[in-house]
């Protein structure tokens, strides 16, 4: 039991025996059950509390378990962030769109987009969590958790745990926000979209990056793939909805300035690092592919929709023989 009680207690978020706020003083503590308390609380109810005192208070969920294979799952951030990655379309739907609605506050405020994680946790992430949430619901669980350690840390300006991928969510869906129209974003496929390249990049990674992109182009692994195919979608919406230089550039460096300067420094300025000589090459053909296919052929842009996945795997998959045939002319 001491150990149990040294180990595996997870500070949470409210207490359910007394009622009482926390503090740093009197940090939350969460059983795998869900149900939450002060670890103080917690530990007087299993050290000497009347009855079953080796099981939940609330709802008398043994507390040990020698049976694995019996136990709920495990209240911590990587359990939490698998369940929220395995929730229904419509869930994950819920969630997002309360952050899109919270999300032009916030560029009102700073017009630059460069929000801190204390405003995007205050004013995007826990309000929306708490909106997607219901008491036995997983968004709950989240909201606890994240809300619970946050404060018990003094609130610093700096991710931890499950905060980590939903704050690099918001910030791609900040950055998003300025890229593509509206009534797309809030489709419920793009949510899905919009999730699964967040997801890619696992639950410790603060920031996507141009390496994640780069991965993905080359074809041989796909585990970023829906980074890219997200990415993909917001070049085909910027040639859809901006401007097109008249005349088009003829020569080979002015082609090259004009999508390094479209793709990287603007559509790509949610990515960290940089993108290689190899990966811009790259982009200039996968630009003026769609570039042909949306403005000469007058044929839709990538907005989503099944079977689209294949046709931007073809376009990053042409990309190096287009490369090597227009060298050899």
């Amino acid at each position: 039991m001491e150990d149990f009680i040294n180990t595996h207690l997870t500070p949470t978020e409210e207490c359910i025996i007394c009622k009482e706020g926390f503090s740093a003083r009197h940090p939350p503590v969460g059983l795998r059950c869900g149900h939450i308390f002060h670890q103080k609380c917690l530990v007087r109810w299993l050290r000497n509390g009347r009855g079953n005192t080796s099981s939940c208070p609330t709802c008398r969920t043994p507390v040990i378990q020698n049976d694995r294979s019996t136990q709920p799952p495990a209240f911590n951030a990587t359990s939490l962030w698998e369940a929220l990655c395995n929730q229904p379309s419509r869930r994950l739907e819920m969630f997002m769109l309360a952050i899109w609605e919270r999300l032009p506050a916030l560029w009102s405020t700073k017009p630059a987009g460069n929000f801190t994680v204390v405003e995007l946790l205050d004013d995007a992430i826990i309000p929306s969590l708490v909106e997607a949430s219901s008491r036995h619901h997983t968004f709950h669980d989240a909201y606890s958790l994240i809300a619970g350690s946050w404060n018990s840390l003094g609130r610093p300006d700096s991710a931890q745990g499950l905060a980590v991928p939903l704050v690099r969510l918001a910030r791609i869906m900040s950055h998003i926000s300025s890229v593509m129209p509206k009534w797309l974003v809030r489709l419920e496929r793009m949510q899905h979209i919009f999730w699964k390249a967040n997801e890619c990049l696992g639950m410790t990674t603060e920031e996507a990056r141009w390496d994640c992109i780069e991965e993905a182009a080359n074809m041989t692994n796909l585990r970023y793939f829906p980074l890219l195919y997200l990415y993909t979608i917001f070049i085909s919406q910027n040639i859809a909805h901006s401007q097109q230089p008249k005349p088009w550039p003829q020569r080979r460096h002015e082609v090259m300035n004009f999508v390094v300067e479209r793709c990287c420094r603007k559509i790509g300025a949610f990515l960290a690092g940089r993108a290689s000589n190899e990966l811009k090459e790259k982009l200039v053909i996968v630009y003026q592919e769609l570039r042909d296919h949306q403005l000469t052929k007058g044929r839709v842009s990538l907005r989503g929709h099944d079977n689209e996945e294949d046709v931007v795997k073809g376009l990053w998959q042409t990309a190096p023989w287009r490369i090597t045939n227009d060298a050899a002319r």
